[in-house]
């Protein structure tokens, strides 16, 4: 415990420590664990009962009962920490560590019930959060949700044509086009159309799926009180939105040209890289939770800065670690090939690390991502220090490979994808 135990009974119960009494029932404990499980794991401390009274945990066998709790209560099953504390009074206390789940959704195994940990209670959760605990543990995906109300007169069929032709190679043929689309899982079995399909093909966007598009946001000074010097709201589908806020974001940024004392080339410098906000964009849209609704992605340009917001947490199975490593995960996987498809994006898990190796090179204060169990934002520091380079005779890093930063992007810009990064802060 990064408290001390005396501090944690003061602070009294929270998201992350609960207390039991020693003479819980079992189906109590397995409730917390269950909840715990569900959420970003807790502390269950045994032995202090809910006012904070210390009141022990003597029985020898607790261990032993609780493991079996883990282990025939919960499914999936659960691999607590145990640690055995002990108070100045000399009263024993058993803290019970439960991780973060890995193979979610965690339930009761003899009621099927499912509970999640909200503030100081552990909870059912409404069909909202039990549909993002389904798509963090990968076991839905929501982007493939139909929408009621919808038909396939809401697909925009000379885009699905020009999909087929410029981007599959197909030759397209209107009589088979329903079975086509509900194979690329476009519109389910009753014709409804699917998020993906809406996202990509639909013909009124925003009336079907209000959380759809993107909102572009430039800021007089260095936070949102500052004058709104340019907004845009955008519900087109993704390949449009993706280039037009690359665009504004080119758009408002300056390029400083500059001549290094040891070279009579001129050298052109941007002030955000601008294929890593290309990654960082279309990641967003790969990424994102589709099933939040009332918030849209969104890209902030200030003073110093710009952030690049989109709803919904990080994926269960993703981590800074393993993106580093090159390991993709995707919450929306068609919508992820989709991007490849129109050469928006590629599936190669490369970009966090060409991002990162980048601006190391560049000596560049490196993007830093806040993780919220809501929402996930990467922030991009202004190119200062690179100007500084130029300036004292320092040669600029070339662009990465296959990257012409001062080219207009478009549908046709190849554009690595971004395993959602997590920065520590």
């Amino acid at each position: 415990m990064s408290k001390s135990l005396s501090e944690i009974i003061r602070d009294g119960e929270d998201s992350a420590i609960e207390f039991k009494c020693a003479d819980f029932r079992n189906d109590s404990l397995a409730k917390e664990i269950v909840a715990f499980s569900n959420m970003s794991g807790g502390s269950i401390l045994i032995g202090i009962e809910d006012d904070g009274t210390i009141s022990g945990a003597p029985a020898h066998d607790l261990e032993e009962r609780v493991i079996n709790i883990c282990r025939n209560l919960v499914e999936p099953s659960v691999i607590p920490d145990i640690y055995a504390h002990v108070t100045d009074s000399g009263a024993k206390v058993l803290e019970v560590r439960i991780p973060k789940g890995t193979f979610k959704l965690y339930q009761i195994k003899n009621t099927r019930r499912f509970y999640v940990r909200i503030g100081s209670v552990s909870i059912e959760p409404s069909t909202q959060e039990l549909v993002r605990l389904l798509q963090s543990g990968g076991v839905y995906h929501f982007e493939v949700t139909s929408l009621p109300g919808t038909t396939l007169a809401d697909i925009d069929l000379l885009r699905v044509r020009s999909y087929c032709e410029e981007y599959r190679d197909l030759e397209f043929d209107a009589t088979g086009v329903e079975r086509l689309l509900a194979n690329w899982q476009m519109i389910d079995a009753q014709g409804q159309c699917t998020v993906t399909g809406a996202l990509f093909f639909g013909k009124s966007v925003a009336r079907v799926l209000p959380q759809a598009g993107i909102q572009l946001f430039r800021f007089a000074g260095r936070d949102r009180t500052g004058v709104l010097l340019d907004q845009r709201d955008l519900v087109e589908p993704v390949p449009e939105a993706i280039t037009a806020a690359v665009k504004f974001v080119q758009a408002h940024s300056a390029v400083r040209s500059d001549f290094p004392a040891a070279s009579t080339r001129r050298v052109d410098t941007h002030e955000y890289e601008l294929f890593a906000v290309r990654e960082l964009i279309v990641n967003a849209f790969c990424h994102r939770d589709w099933s939040v609704y009332g918030q849209k992605i969104r890209v902030s340009l200030f003073e110093d800065r710009l952030e690049i917001f989109s709803p919904g947490a990080l994926p269960n199975s993703l981590s800074l670690a393993n993106a580093l490593a090159g390991v993709s995960y995707y919450r929306n996987p068609n919508i992820a090939q989709l991007c490849k498809d129109y050469e928006l994006a590629e599936r190669a898990g490369r970009g966090l690390q060409k991002i990162f190796r980048t601006f190391r090179e560049r000596r560049l204060p490196p993007p830093e991502v806040i993780d919220d169990p809501t929402f996930f934002q990467v922030v991009l520091q202004k190119n200062r220090s690179e100007i500084a380079q130029l300036r004292s005779g320092v040669a600029a890093v070339p662009e990465p490979p296959g990257e012409t930063v001062g080219d207009q992007p478009s549908a046709k810009d190849s554009v690595s994808s971004l395993p959602r990064s997590l920065e520590p802060r």
